[in-house]
C-alpha cells in the first residue's frame, strides 16, 4: 500500500520501508523514515509463557494453542511465514521458510504535530512511535500487532492513538508510557475501515464492511450511544465536520452527512460509482467543506464535492466537479489535496507512480512543480530501484460481499412438493 498525506507544510509519502515528508513546492526533503531491519518487536510477558507452555503440550501430544496465542506468537516472531509441502508418497514433510517484507501500512500525525505512528504489515505487523522534530523522527516505541492494520487514529490530546485490525478489533496504544500493554476497546464483526474520535474524547466512531457506522461511549466503551444506519454497502470513510456531525461515503455509490449525536441522516448525495476513500478539508469552520472521494472501478477517478451547511441539521452539495486523472490506464491506490493541486499514487507495470493534477481543470498538470520533484520523491522512495518488489494495489474488490440466493431455489422446491402432494390426493 501506498500511504500519502499532507499536512502543512509536509506532503508525507510512504511505500515499502521508508516515509518522506517532502516539501511539495521545491526540492526540499525535510526528513525521512527508514523501517530498520529487525524492529525487535518482543513478546508480552504472559503471552511468551503461554506460547512456552502451549509449546511444550504441543510437543507431548496435547491441543494445539488457541488462535490468539499463535497470532501473539507469530506477531513477536516477525518476519517468516512457514509452509509446509509434503511429497507424494512421502511421511515427512518439509518446511519451506518464505520471507515476507515488512512494509509500511499507515501512518499519522499526532494534533499537536509532536508524535507520528506508523503501522506496518508483512512479515513484523507492528505499530511503530516516532518523536517527531523538523529535521527528523526518533524511534521511541515499537509494540507487535496481532494482525494487519486498517485504520489509525489518534486522539485530540495526543495522549494514545487507536489502531483497527482487519477483523475488526479496536486497541488503545499509550503514548505517554509507551510500553504500556494496549487496551482493547471494542470489537466489530467484519474489517473496520475507518475510525474517528471526537474532539471532546466523548466518542468513538467506527465504519465496518457490514454497512454500518457504530458511535461508541468513551472510555465506557461497552455501551453504543447510537448507530448511523442507511449505507447497503460496505461503509469505506467517515470525516468529522463539527462537534455533531460526520461524512461518509460508500460502495453503495452515496456520501451522506449525519448527526452522530442522534445516528440521523440529513443528507443523501448520489455518487456515479462505489467509494473507496473519502478525504474532507475545512474551507470555512464548520459551515464549508470540500469532500473529495476516489471512486471504484469508473471512469472518472475522483469526485470533488462542496458541502454547505445552511443551520444546524441542513446540508447540501453545492457544487460538483469530477476528475478523471487518467482513470483505467494505470491502478490508482490513494490521493491528497493541498491547496491547488491533486497528488495521486498508483501503480503502472507494477511500479509505484506519482502523478499531479491541478483541482480547477482537473488536467494532470507540471505547474508549481519543480523540475525533477517527482523523480526524486520516487527515489527516495526506492520506487526506481531495479530490484525493488512490484507494487501492486490492494484488491477492492473483495471489500463487496458476496451475496448468495438459497431460499429461492428452496421455495421452488417447496412449491413443486405442495402441487405434487395436491395432485396425489386428486388422484
Amino acid at each position: 500500500m501506498a500511504t500519502i498525506f499532507f499536512t502543512e507544510p509536509e506532503l508525507v509519502v510512504g511505500h515499502g520501508r521508508r516515509v518522506l515528508f517532502v516539501n511539495p513546492d521545491d526540492m526540499q526533503i525535510f526528513k525521512e523514515i527508514e523501517l530498520p531491519p529487525d524492529l525487535g518487536l518482543k513478546m508480552p510477558a504472559q503471552a511468551q509463557a503461554e506460547a512456552s507452555s502451549s509449546a511444550v503440550e504441543q510437543g507431548s501430544g496435547s491441543c494445539p494453542p488457541d488462535g490468539k496465542e499463535q497470532q501473539l506468537a507469530a506477531a513477536a516472531a516477525g518476519g517468516v511465514k512457514q509452509t509446509e509441502a509434503t511429497a507424494s508418497g512421502s511421511s515427512s514433510a518439509a518446511t519451506i521458510k518464505v520471507e515476507v517484507p515488512t512494509a509500511v501500512q499507515n501512518v499519522a500525525y499526532s494534533p499537536d504535530g509532536q508524535l507520528l505512528a506508523v503501522t506496518t504489515s508483512g512479515g513484523q505487523k507492528a505499530l511503530l512511535l516516532y518523536r517527531s522534530r523538523p529535521e527528523n523522527a526518533r524511534l521511541l516505541s515499537a509494540r507487535p500487532l496481532a494482525r494487519a492494520a486498517s485504520a489509525l487514529r489518534f486522539c485530540s490530546d495526543s495522549s494514545s492513538v487507536l489502531v483497527t485490525d482487519k477483523t475488526g478489533d479496536c486497541y488503545q496504544y499509550d503514548c505517554v508510557e509507551v510500553e504500556a500493554t494496549p487496551r482493547l476497546l471494542l470489537g466489530h464483526l467484519s474489517v473496520v475501515y475507518d475510525i474517528l474520535w471526537s474532539e471532546d474524547q466523548q466518542h468513538i466512531i467506527t465504519c465496518d464492511r457490514d454497512d454500518k457506522i457504530r458511535v461508541t461511549n468513551y472510555p465506557a466503551t461497552f455501551d453504543i450511544h447510537s448507530y448511523c444506519l442507511g449505507h447497503r454497502e460496505f461503509v469505506s470513510g467517515l470525516a468529522l465536520l463539527t462537534d455533531q456531525h460526520i461524512a461518509s461515503a460508500s460502495g453503495d455509490k452515496t456520501l451522506r452527512v449525519w448527526n452522530y449525536i442522534q445516528g440521523k441522516e440529513l443528507l443523501l448525495h448520489e455518487l456515479p460509482a462505489p467509494a473507496v476513500r473519502l478525504l474532507v478539508r475545512q474551507l470555512e469552520p464548520e459551515k464549508v467543506f470540500q469532500a473529495a472521494v476516489l471512486f471504484y472501478d469508473h471512469v472518472d477517478a475522483l469526485g470533488l464535492y462542496r458541502l454547505e451547511r445552511s443551520s444546524d441539521e441542513s446540508w447540501s452539495v453545492t457544487a460538483t466537479q469530477l476528475v478523471r486523472a487518467e482513470a483505467g490506464s494505470w491502478s490508482i491506490s490513494n490521493f491528497t489535496l493541498t491547496g491547488d493541486r491533486i497528488y495521486i499514487t498508483g501503480a503502472e507495470n507494477e511500479r509505484l507512480s506519482l502523478r499531479v493534477y491541478d483541482m480547477e481543470t482537473g488536467q494532470r498538470t507540471t505547474s508549481g512543480v519543480p523540475e525533477g520533484w517527482l523523480e526524486m520523491v520516487l527515489e527516495g522512495l526506492g520506487a526506481t530501484d531495479e530490484h525493488a518488489p512490484p507494487f501492486i494495489p490492494e484488491d477492492l474488490s473483495v471489500w463487496f460481499k458476496k451475496r448468495f440466493d438459497n431460499v429461492s431455489d428452496y421455495l421452488e422446491r417447496k412449491k413443486r412438493r405442495i402441487e405434487e402432494q395436491q395432485q396425489q390426493k386428486c388422484g
